[in-house]
């Protein structure tokens, strides 16, 4: 990759760009608890900081990064400084974390990798935008490692059931794959985002192949359904809707209106005693937590953060328990109410939700709204059906529980920013 100049220090070059997008398909690959496409970013901001300094640290005063770039970083000033005031709470943390998880170091940590995120956002979105080659390539490059990761992911689960050979990309007792992510719900909505980036690409370049094109849809979808994915599937019926409602053609409306039935029909097929079962098990905690009192899916993740979080939102519906802090909180005796503590390290997995609690609801309804624009803008041009679900797919995500530090729907939000109007920002 070549080295940084002052003209260049601005603009986020090919090689960078592409290493980011490929990386975003595999939060699985860290050093540490610091994820590769992190360590990629680190590397091109140390780079980039000396040009940016000798330029006089000009900030742009206008266009992308003026549109968004101030939204974000009053969010991000609000969040540290509510975090700083959490500090007022009692923590009960788990034993033996690193220094990254303590109190307020885990805060400022998240909110960095926050701020990586919306940066290679809009860098990404301003190096792609009047670049058709690049935008092309790494539409290309970012929808091929995505189909080999379904690809892969589906060999493996063949292997498995035909050979009994496993390996990391199909676990648990039910098989479900995963690529190169820990689980297979978020895996699932990442291939979502994989499946709405082949079909910009097909919407802005004509595919060579529409055969192979047909093929890789294909592939995601059978991905998608062996992730087991119930956010994965929930994405992919909301993107449908937003695509059906963006249509100027009462055909494709109809047709759209389909697919949502059918992803509907078929979800219902498929995950009808899963999803039950978590129903049940929320609506009757106690009897359930009497049967299984030490089983992680019950008293960690999802279920408990259901119970949890609406506690700790109660308690502080205005200025939340501090960026990352559920982790550190949620053994609160307050916050649990008979609910058994636990020892390791739990995630609430419910996305703009389990910010709530985080943030207060007044700054997670603020972020929401930003993540929207995007969208909104997409919207209000009248942008083709495929261009505005493609800039729902972010806020979307979050709303379904994908962790904010996965930066893959970042990245679909610089594709999307990529294609706004420039004159629009003058």
């Amino acid at each position: 990759m070549r080295a940084m100049t002052h003209r260049t220090s601005a603009r986020l070059s090919a090689p960078w760009l592409l290493a980011i997008a490929a990386l975003s398909a595999a939060p699985i690959l860290k050093l540490g608890d610091v994820q590769a496409v992190e360590i990629v970013q680190l590397a091109w901001l140390a780079l980039a900081a000396p040009a940016f300094v000798h330029g006089g640290m000009r900030i742009p005063a206008r266009g992308i990064w003026w549109r968004y770039g101030g939204k974000y970083a009053f969010f991000l000033g609000l969040a540290l400084g509510l975090s700083f005031l959490a500090l007022r709470l009692p923590f009960y943390p788990p034993p033996e974390l690193p220094a990254l998880k303590q109190p307020l170091w885990l805060s400022l940590s998240r909110a960095f990798e926050w701020l990586l995120a919306i940066y290679f956002m809009l860098a990404s979105a301003r190096a792609l935008r009047g670049n058709p080659v690049l935008f092309r390539l790494a539409l290309d490059l970012y929808a091929g490692i995505g189909v080999l990761s379904a690809a892969g992911s589906l060999l493996a689960w063949a292997l498995l059931k035909t050979t009994g050979t496993s390996s990391f990309l199909v676990y648990g007792y039910d098989d479900r794959v995963r690529g190169l992510f820990n689980e297979g719900g978020p895996y699932g909505v990442y291939l979502v985002s994989v499946a709405m980036a082949l079909l910009l690409r097909g919407r802005l370049f004509r595919p060579a192949h529409p055969m192979l094109h047909k093929g890789a849809l294909a592939i995601l979808l059978a991905g998608l359904v062996a992730s087991g994915s119930k956010a994965g599937l929930l994405a992919a019926v909301a993107l449908c809707l937003v695509a059906a409602a963006a249509s100027g053609s009462r055909v494709r409306r109809v047709a759209l209106a389909g697919a949502c039935a059918l992803i509907l029909i078929v979800s219902a097929a498929l995950f009808q005693g899963k999803l039950l079962g978590y129903f049940y098990a929320y609506l009757n905690f106690d009897e359930a937590l009497a049967y299984r009192p030490g089983d992680p899916s019950l008293i960690m993740g999802r279920i408990a953060a259901a119970i949890i979080v609406p506690r700790m939102v109660e308690a502080h519906p205005l200025v939340g328990i501090g960026v990352g802090n559920y982790s550190l909180m949620r053994n609160d005796p307050d916050y649990l109410e008979g609910l058994p503590p636990v020892d390791d390290w739990d995630l609430p997995g419910m996305g703009i939700a389990g910010e709530a609690a985080e943030l207060g609801i007044p700054l997670a309804a603020f972020f929401l709204v930003v993540l929207l624009e995007p969208m909104l803008r997409a919207g209000k041009r009248r942008a083709p059906a495929v261009v505005v679900a493609a800039a729902s797919f972010q806020p979307l995500a979050f709303l379904v529980g994908v962790n904010l530090n996965f930066f893959y729907p970042w990245m679909m939000a610089a594709f999307a920013i990529a294609l706004e109007d420039p004159s629009a920002e003058q």
